[in-house]
């Protein structure tokens, strides 16, 4: 542990509750820190992000999930988180202080551990990945430094900084041209593709296991880039290379967990440590272990050549006699060596016989059959290649079946792993089709085709639609589900979208503007205004709306309405000049109503009032005079300077 008080965050209290007491350790993301919390007297360990990556919000937002991701692992060998938050500037976890020391710092004091001690580590480091598997969390950087081992013997795994949920979809990926993780312990696949799945922290695994048996990683290098090489290009060695007399099984479990291929691996930590368990049980002794890995071992005995080798074999007299004494003297001697002699052969026959029998017993029993071999949760052809060793006949169902398997994975198969087959018999895959209970997404807001096609990706077999008037959410989009968004929803019972059908919209044709704009606005619509002229609606009435009232419409929609802006008007024409009676006649057939004004009875029109425009019904005074004032452009054809008409001399 670190006590320098150089740390500027040694000494200080984070959200004024965890007390910083010491630095422990500094990693590429953040610092970790021994802290008291004060609030319910405990120690713990505080990770503070390095404040270079505390500017950056996707580093904070990769660093935060790491609380969400972990804190929903309950696993005596996961390393626990507490709290999260940010306090100045730093963005920090609380966590479970776990005193003691890594694995990497156990392998640098002792080298490398026996198969048993091996199995023994791996064993907890594989369940608490396993956990994190089942919960749908990859760990991506599984190694040596990130396994604590208590100093009561506990193993934990830490440090989930690089973990990410897996979705819908099945697999989960990174960002392409993204890898994360450690060089020597990365998968083929994390390099190649960005790819990383549950099977990638297996072979992280693999790789540590193949480090602990031998004390070296298997690919090494100066570069991270030549190590990376060797992964993608390389298969990983037998341990037994390394360290002569490892037992075979032990090689296997290294060998399957870094298949090259992801889909010869084990599907989890979960069937890995299914693996593993069952080698520990076949492994030797501890102490056989041992010998096999350097110790001392007994000398065995000399081979015998037989020449001190005594066969004696106690036969009887006829009923109710005592055995002969072995070596009496005369007759009984030779007799007693004959019997001998006669019985050697006989025992040798009857053994051969016996040790056939055995052996046909066992072949015809047991020998023969082959048990079905662990395969669940591979991919099809991967489960294909292992099979094909028995070998068997291969069938795929057409059928698949739920399961806690990845999508497309096998589930199970029929013969079950374990049971007993024959090669040449028939063994039929079920693939996964994923699990039956799965979580409920969240719909609302989508259209109900967008929302259907969702349901219906993950596999959802029925979906109902029932429409519900609202005005929050437009039309044809989703207003609630039923299993609610967050809930375990079974794919086998139907799935009911509320979809929004909108609701209608006011009448408001006949209404004042200001009136119908209220009207509208109430209802959360837009409006818009537009202005006609109409001879039967007075103006600043509402002549029509677009939509019409009573159709439907979403909230936000926007309605148009025409305003009337009275009767239209009408264009006067210039009728100085004209003779009174034609401009007059003129009038009147455009509408207006005409007054005509003369002077001295003149009949030549030398003004007119209003001009320009005016509505119909409008009265037009004309002024008409003897002059001719000489403005007669206006005169219709056929009449020179003003005179003729009907004579009327009088004002009309």
């Amino acid at each position: 542990m670190d006590m320098t008080t150089a740390d500027p965050l040694v000494g200080t209290t984070l959200d004024q509750r965890y007390h910083v007491e010491a630095r422990v350790a500094s990693g590429g993301m953040a610092t970790v820190y021994v802290a008291h919390d004060t609030r319910l007297d405990r120690r713990l360990a505080c990770k503070v992000m390095h404040p270079s990556l505390a500017q950056d919000p996707s580093f904070v937002r990769r660093f935060i999930n790491e609380a969400h991701s972990v804190a929903k692992l309950s696993h005596p060998n996961v390393v626990q988180v507490y709290d999260q938050g940010t306090d100045q500037g730093h963005v920090y976890l609380a966590m479970e202080y776990v005193p003691g020391r890594t694995l990497r710092d156990m392998l640098n004091a002792r080298g490398r551990l026996s198969p048993s001690d091996a199995v023994e580590v791996i064993s907890p480091v594989l369940a608490a990945l396993g956990a994190a598997h089942q919960a749908g969390l990859v760990h991506r950087d599984v190694k040596p430094e990130n396994v604590l081992l208590t100093e009561d013997g506990r193993v934990k795994v830490a440090d989930f900084g690089l973990a990410r949920a897996v979705e819908s979809s099945q697999q989960a990926t990174t960002k392409t041209g993204t890898v994360m993780g450690t060089a020597a312990y990365l998968a083929p696949e994390q390099i190649e593709r960005g790819a990383a799945d549950a099977r990638t922290d297996v072979y992280a695994a693999g790789i540590m296991l193949y480090e602990l048996l031998t004390g070296a990683q298997p690919h090494t290098g100066d570069t991270p880039i030549s190590i990376a090489y060797q992964h993608v290009n390389e298969d990983v060695p037998r341990p037994s290379r390394a360290v002569p007399g490892l037992p075979p099984q032990i090689d296997t479990l290294v060998t399957r967990a870094t298949e090259r291929d992801p889909s010869y691996r084990p599907g989890d930590a979960g069937q890995y440590l299914a693996l593993v368990l069952n080698t520990k049980s076949a492994l030797p002794a501890a102490g056989a272990a041992e010998a096999a890995h350097g110790g001392h071992t007994a000398a065995p005995p000399p081979a015998s050549d037989g020449s001190n080798d005594t066969l004696v074999v106690e036969t009887g007299g006829p009923a109710g006699e005592e055995a002969a004494p072995a070596f009496r003297g005369g007759r009984g001697r030779r007799s007693r060596l004959r019997l001998d002699y006669r019985s050697y052969p006989m025992m040798i026959v009857a053994g051969v016989l016996a040790v056939v029998l055995l052996v046909f017993g066992w072949w015809f029993l047991v020998g023969r059959y082959e048990p079905v071999p662990e395969v669940v949760g591979m991919h099809e052809s991967g489960a294909r290649a292992v099979l094909g060793d028995i070998p068997v006949q291969i069938e795929t169902s057409d059928k698949r079946v739920y399961s806690e398997e990845s999508a497309g994975s096998v589930a199970k198969l029929e013969p079950a792993v374990g049971e007993r087959i024959l090669p040449g018999d028939t063994v039929k895959l079920f693939l996964s089709k994923g699990p039956q209970t799965v979580e409920m997404p969240d719909l609302v807001g989508q259209s109900a085709g967008d929302a259907r096609a969702a349901l219906e990706d993950q596999g959802f077999a029925e979906v109902v639609e029932q429409e519900t008037e609202s005005q929050d959410q437009p039309a044809g989009t989703v207003i609630s589900t039923d299993p609610e968004a967050g809930t375990d929803a079974d794919r086998e019972e139907p799935v009911t979208l509320s979809v929004s059908a909108g609701f209608e919209v006011p009448q408001v044709e006949g209404m004042q503007q200001d009136q119908a704009e209220t009207a509208l606005q109430d209802a959360g619509l837009q409006v818009s205004v537009t202005e006609e002229p109409s001879e039967d609606v007075p103006e600043g009435e509402v002549v029509s709306q677009d939509p019409p009232g009573g159709e439907t419409v979403s909230s936000g929609d926007t309605v148009t309405i025409t305003v009337s802006s009275g009767p239209a008007a009408i264009g006067i024409p210039d009728v100085t000049g004209w003779n009174v009676n034609d401009a007059k006649k003129k009038l009147e057939e455009l509408g207006f109503k005409v007054k005509v004004t003369r002077i001295f009875g003149g009949d030549t029109v030398t003004s007119y009032s209003p001009q320009g425009e005016a509505e119909k019904d409008t009265e037009i005074e004309l002024v008409a005079s003897p002059f001719d004032t000489g403005g007669g452009g206006g005169r219709p054809p056929g009449h020179g300077n003003g005179q003729g008409g009907d004579g009327d001399g009088g004002d009309d």
